[in-house]
């Protein structure tokens, strides 16, 4: 045995990087190895539930899980790597609250960023979009939704009224869908509180540049829900994309002009902008290109998990960015450095999935698990039931499941909390929220 262990060091709290960590504590004790994790903050967000979260079906902080849950012996830094020092194998890490930096070693480094939303240049995007990414931005959609609906109560002009109450989705993946779908039986439900708004007032509008919503999903199952909302009311426009944002009108590719206050944005991930600096093998679009084991390619001790690595099957098709690929291939990249550190061979990442469920609001949904096609309130219940099933934790379970329980029994409170702040301006739109991912400074490498 080693007379000091090696350190594995994982930059990444996320799905990835936590179940990588807890992974490795369960295989290779203190003794030997030593697991370092570096993350801005101190939990991550369950995503499946976010929007849950945000629209009020879920108290928030039941949606995030405190990182330090997953490291029982190893160390945890809050903060960021700002450099790597191939030469020396060491991370240049700014702790949180410091302005020193502080230098971590590491025999393997375990890359677990995640992603960001993209932002193609589209005018007026990150002045006037939100996005959907963190659950400031779950929260700050529901304080930005009851501030429009207060609003849109004391206007006098029709118009007006129907320009605050338009909400515009950009983006029908597994995200925009459920955004569109919850916000709208968010919004439908909490109208019954105002005086002067009726139903006509209030319009969701979903814009996707396909053919049709939810792609990942059987066609069968992507039309169902395509019905489902279109028969709710939510104006759907396929084949179709955004070209400028302004203050209160939205113009797509078509040509026409929405007037609309406020627009969620989530069409796509990109990879996060420290990947561009790190000197490591990136594909076209700037992700980790790895083997097939998870090593990053030409790297025997740096690994590449989750949303910003490219991980393929053996027919060399990529993994998809979800949850349930994140966790497993954070869970075998712990077991094949396990196996490295005791001179045993790697294997490579084979996953099945286990299939795609989405949440669609009113207690309705589409699903496609084991081959099995669920849809309606059958897929919904699905969808609970097996995101309940996999938050971590107890406690944290019957937490949940006392919120959907009493959300079941009970109104919810159409309340702001805080979160998202009114403009200074006087105007009715939100300060910029799109800029987050520019604020974080770019990794050094050092050789």
């Amino acid at each position: 045995m080693p007379e000091h262990p090696p350190t594995i060091l994982i930059l990444g709290g996320g799905f990835a990087g936590a179940y990588c960590a807890q992974e490795l504590e369960r295989r290779l004790g203190p003794a030997a190895a030593s697991v370092v994790l570096v993350d801005r903050q101190n939990y991550f967000i369950f995503h499946p539930l976010l929007i849950e979260a945000g629209t009020g079906s879920l108290e928030p902080r039941h949606a995030v899980v405190p990182i330090r849950s997953f490291i029982r012996r190893g160390r945890f830094i809050m903060g960021e790597a700002v450099g790597v020092d191939w030469a020396a194998s060491q991370a240049e890490v700014l702790p949180a609250e410091s302005s020193e930096t502080i230098r971590v070693p590491f025999d393997h480094l375990v890359i677990a960023l995640g992603s960001v939303t993209r932002l193609p240049e589209v005018p007026g995007l990150r002045e006037h979009g939100l996005e959907m990414k963190s659950l400031a931005d779950a929260v700050g959609l529901r304080d930005r939704a009851i501030r429009m609906l207060e609003a849109a109560e004391s206007a006098p002009q029709p118009e007006r009224k129907c320009s605050l109450l338009h909400f515009v989705v950009v983006g029908a993946n597994f995200t925009g869908a459920e955004v569109a779908g919850e916000l709208e039986a968010f919004l439908r439900a909490a109208i019954r509180r105002y005086r002067t708004i009726r139903p006509h007032d209030l319009r969701v509008t979903l814009v996707e540049r396909s053919g049709r919503i939810l792609g990942a999903l059987d066609e069968n199952l992507s039309r169902y829900a395509e019905r489902k909302m279109r028969a709710r009311g939510i104006d759907v426009r396929l084949n179709d994309s955004v070209t400028r944002i302004e203050p209160r009108r939205v113009t797509l590719a078509s040509g026409e002009a929405l007037h609309a206050e406020t627009v969620v944005w989530a069409a796509g991930i990109a990879p996060p902008p420290m990947l561009a600096h790190l000197g490591l093998p990136l594909d076209a679009r700037g992700y980790l290109v790895c083997d097939r084991d998870l090593r990053v390619q030409g790297r025997p001790n740096v690994w590449g998990i989750g949303d910003a690595a490219v991980n393929t099957d053996a027919a060399g098709v990529a993994y998809p960015a979800t949850a349930q690929h994140a966790i497993r291939e954070g869970v075998h990249a712990a077991r094949n450095i396990a196996a490295v550190s005791r001179g045993q061979p790697t294997t490579p990442c084979d996953i099945v999935s286990q299939g795609s469920l989405a949440a669609l609001g009113c207690r309705t949904g589409v699903a496609n698990v084991f081959g099995i096609k669920l849809s309606g309130f059958a897929a919904w219940w699905l969808w609970r039931t097996v995101y309940l099933l996999k938050m971590p934790g107890v406690a944290r379970k019957l937490r949940v499941a006392i919120d959907w329980t009493l959300e079941l029994l009970f109104r919810r409170d159409y309340v702001q909390l805080g979160v998202h702040q009114p403009p200074r301006s006087g105007t009715s739109n939100p300060p910029p929220s799109l800029s987050s991912q520019s604020a974080a400074p770019p990794l050094r490498q050092t050789t």
